[in-house]
């Protein structure tokens, strides 16, 4: 479960000074990083309609929503791409606009949807550096900033997190202490802000993605 790195996390936060995660408001469930994948790593062992059966009925109603908006999903991003990188930088995107479209439940959505992955400096590979995850990272932290009561703010905190912690990860492998603690700290605190959100979804992401042994780069002790 990677118990190493979640300690990791906490010593992190501790010497950043971050404020202490608010209590989960909704019963704890381990969805075994399905949830976390169907958002984030598209493709094998992401979540499934058996997978929530016997969750109480909110979150499985929430999560049934979910499930029935990602398979419906129709992408509008546009492109003509002309080399390998191109094709594999715009599935990327085309990920992002489905996830947006099947967490935010409002037909007012798809629009600025559209208009993060045209403008994010999507990576179709970060080649295990720090660099990719963190100027995706500011360019969601700057469309908060200029847009703070954006329809994708839960999301986008999601998206900050995931992308800080695959910084951490990639920082700690080449042993920058200074990116690596950075970047765990703004992970702990888009993190918290995604627990907040009153979409309970956002917080099963949020525990999803932190019972993840890694999002980027596994740790070379760590061989759970």
């Amino acid at each position: 479960m990677g118990y190493t790195w979640l300690l990791t996390l906490a010593l992190a936060a501790q010497t950043a000074g971050g404020p202490p995660q608010p209590a989960f408001k909704y019963p704890q469930v381990d969805l075994q990083g399905r949830l976390y994948r169907s958002v984030f790593a598209p493709g094998p062992g992401t979540l499934s309609s058996g997978d929530i059966a016997t969750l109480p009925e909110n979150l499985r109603s929430r999560l049934s929503r979910f499930l029935v908006q990602r398979a419906g999903f129709t992408s509008h991003y546009e492109s003509a791409p002309a080399d390998i990188e191109s094709v594999a930088r715009d599935a990327k995107r085309r990920a992002i606009e489905q996830s947006v479209t099947a967490l935010i439940e409002s037909p007012d959505a798809a629009a600025p949807a559209l208009a993060f992955v045209k403008g994010a400096p999507i990576a179709y590979e970060w080649e295990g550096m720090p660099d990719g995850p963190l100027a995706e990272s500011a360019y969601a932290e700057q469309t908060l900033k200029e847009q703070p009561t954006t329809l994708l703010a839960p999301y986008l905190y999601l998206f900050i997190a995931q992308r800080q912690r695959a910084a951490a990860e990639a920082a700690d492998r080449t042993q920058d202490k200074a990116v690596t603690t950075a970047a765990l700290a703004k992970y702990r605190d888009y993190l918290s802000r995604a627990r907040s959100a009153p979409d309970p979804i956002f917080a099963l992401i949020a525990d999803d993605m932190e019972r993840m042994p890694y999002v980027y780069v596994r740790k070379s002790n760590d061989k759970n």
